[in-house]
C-alpha cells in the first residue's frame, strides 16, 4: 500500500484536486442564477446582434472580445438560448484553467507538494469559481494568460525557425480577440525575448523572431483601431472606473494592490501578509533568473502605465487576469524554504498558512449555500409578472434595470403600456413630484436592480408605501410590487 501510494500517491491527489476544482464550478452552473445586470447586457448583444456586429460597438456599453462572444453565439444557436448555454464558455475556460495552472506551477516550482498546493488554491479560489458560472470574459482571461506565460517560458529560440516564428507569430495575433488583457501578457514575453537576445547579442535568434513581429502588430493595430477609437464605450469605462485608475500617488498604489489581493483571494484576513509574501515571492524568482518573473514585472508595468494614462483600470475583475501569477509568487516562499533550517520553514508556513486559511473555511460555506446569486432576480421575477400581469396593467422599470428588461421581456411578447424611468440630477422633490404624476391604474413596478451611483429604490419604496400594494416580494437587492395607484 506505501509503495502504491508514493508511487501513485501525488496523481491520486491532484486528480482528486481538480475533480474538486470541477465539482465547485458545476454547482454553480447547475444552481442556474439569474442573470445578473452585466450578464444581462451583454446576452441581450447575443441574442440580437450578428457575428460581424462583435467587431464593432456592442449595445450598453459593453466590451467583450469578438471571439469570446462569436463562440458563445454559436453554442447558444446550437442548443439554445439560455442562461445556461450563455455560461458554458466561462465553465469550460474555469475548468481548462486548473490543467493549464498545473502545468505552469510545475514549470515555476521546485517541490512538487507546493505546485500541488498551489493548484489546490486555485481550484478553490472563490473569485475563479464565481465566474466559471458568469457569462463574463473573465475565466477566459485567465485561461490565456495561463497559456502564454507556458508558450513564453517554453520557447526555446535556439531552435526557433522562420516557419515557426511565423506561425507562432500568427497564432500569438488571434489570442488578444478571445482576451483582451492577454494582450500584456504577449507584449511582455515579446520585450522579454528581445531583450534576451540584445543582452546575449544573438543575432542568430533575432532573424527568425522578427517574423512573429508582423502579425502581432497587425493584430493590435487593427485592434486598436476598433476599440481604442471607440470614444463613446472608452469615455464610458474611464468614467465608471474613475477610483481605479493609477497615478503618481506610491501610497495610492500600494492600496490599490492590496485591495486588489482581498478581492483575489476572498476571504482575506490578513492582507499584510499577502503583501509580505508578494514581494519576497518577486525577490526569489528573479534570484533564480526565472523568466516567469521576468515576462510578470514587463506585464505588471505595462498594466501600471496603461492605468496611468486611463487607458484600463488597474481594478478587480478587469485584471483578474493576474490572479494566477499572484498566487505562485505568494506560494513561491514556502518552496523556497522547504529545504531550509525548521524555524525560517515554520515562519514562512505560518505566514502562507493564516493568508489561504479563509479560503479553504469559505469552500465549506459555498458547498453549503443552497441559493446562488449576486443578489439580482430579474428572471424570476420577470416570470411571475408575465404569469399574473392582465391587460390593462401598467409595468414601471426604474432606468437602471433597463437591460435586465429588455433582455428578459424579450422571450415574451408584452403588450402592455411600459414605462421606463430615466434618472436625473433631479431633486427628490422632483423626482417624488415624476412619481406623483403617474396615472391612475394598475402597475407592476419590476425593480430586479438598483444603481449604486444613482440610487432610487428609497424614494420609489417609500412612495408606492402611500399607495394601494396588493402584491409586493423583495429578494436581497431585487423588488416586484404589484401597486394600485389612485
Amino acid at each position: 500500500m506505501r509503495k502504491f501510494f508514493k508511487k501513485y500517491g501525488y496523481v491520486i491527489l491532484l486528480g482528486l484536486i481538480v475533480l474538486l476544482g470541477v465539482l465547485l464550478r458545476l454547482k454553480g452552473l447547475l444552481d442556474n442564477p439569474d442573470l445578473w445586470h452585466d450578464e444581462c447586457a451583454l446576452a441581450w448583444n447575443i441574442k440580437f446582434k450578428n457575428y460581424g456586429d462583435f467587431f464593432g460597438i456592442l449595445r450598453f456599453m459593453q466590451m467583450a472580445p469578438p471571439f469570446f462572444m462569436i463562440m458563445t453565439k454559436l453554442i447558444t444557436n446550437i442548443f439554445g438560448l439560455s442562461d445556461i448555454s450563455l455560461r458554458i464558455l466561462p465553465f469550460l475556460a474555469g475548468i481548462g484553467s486548473i490543467i493549464a495552472f498545473y502545468f505552469l506551477a510545475g514549470k515555476t516550482m521546485k517541490s512538487k507538494a507546493v505546485a500541488l498546493w498551489a493548484v489546490f488554491f486555485f481550484a478553490i479560489n472563490q473569485r475563479l469559481i464565481g465566474y466559471s458560472f458568469e457569462f463574463k470574459q473573465y475565466n477566459f482571461d485567465v485561461f490565456f494568460t495561463i497559456i502564454c506565460l507556458l508558450f513564453f517560458i517554453n520557447l526555446d529560440l535556439k531552435k526557433l525557425s522562420v516557419k515557426k516564428s511565423v506561425l507562432y507569430g500568427v497564432l500569438l495575433s488571434v489570442v488578444p480577440w478571445f482576451s483582451f488583457t492577454s494582450v500584456f501578457i504577449i507584449v511582455g514575453g515579446v520585450i522579454n525575448i528581445l531583450f534576451k537576445i540584445f543582452k546575449n547579442k544573438d543575432k542568430n535568434s533575432l532573424f527568425p523572431i522578427s517574423y512573429s513581429l508582423f502579425p502581432i502588430i497587425i493584430s493590435c493595430l487593427i485592434y486598436l483601431k476598433i476599440y481604442l477609437l471607440n470614444n463613446y464605450t472608452c469615455t464610458h469605462m474611464v468614467n465608471y472606473w474613475q477610483g481605479s485608475f493609477l497615478n503618481a500617488n506610491p501610497v495610492f498604489f500600494i492600496y490599490l494592490l492590496i485591495d486588489n489581493m482581498k478581492y483575489f483571494f476572498f476571504p482575506m484576513m490578513f492582507a499584510l501578509l499577502a503583501f509580505v509574501l508578494f514581494f519576497a515571492g518577486i525577490d526569489i524568482f528573479y534570484r533564480e533568473k526565472s523568466t516567469f518573473v521576468e515576462i510578470f514585472s514587463i506585464s505588471f508595468i505595462l498594466l501600471i502605465i496603461a492605468s496611468l494614462l486611463h487607458l484600463y483600470p488597474f481594478s478587480s475583475r478587469l485584471i483578474l487576469f493576474l490572479l494566477p501569477m499572484f498566487l505562485l509568487l505568494m506560494l513561491k516562499p514556502l518552496d523556497k524554504v522547504l529545504s531550509a533550517k525548521k524555524i525560517k520553514l515554520v515562519v514562512v508556513f505560518l505566514l502562507t498558512f493564516f493568508t489561504f486559511c479563509p479560503q479553504i473555511m469559505a469552500i465549506n460555506s459555498y458547498i453549503h449555500t443552497k441559493n446562488i446569486s449576486r443578489g439580482e432576480y430579474p428572471r424570476e421575477m420577470m416570470d411571475y409578472m408575465i404569469q399574473n400581469i392582465k391587460k390593462d396593467d401598467n409595468v414601471f422599470v426604474n432606468s437602471a434595470s433597463d437591460v435586465e428588461f429588455a433582455y428578459y421581456s424579450s422571450f415574451y411578447d408584452i403588450k402592455n403600456n411600459v414605462i421606463q424611468e430615466r434618472v436625473t440630477n433631479e431633486p427628490q422633490e422632483k423626482y417624488a413630484a415624476f412619481l406623483k404624476d403617474l396615472k391612475k391604474g394598475y402597475y407592476w413596478f419590476y425593480l430586479p436592480y438598483d444603481s449604486s451611483r444613482r440610487p432610487v429604490f428609497g424614494q420609489i419604496l417609500s412612495w408606492i408605501n402611500t399607495q394601494k400594494i396588493i402584491y409586493s416580494t423583495q429578494k436581497d437587492k431585487s423588488v416586484l410590487m404589484y401597486v394600485y395607484i389612485q
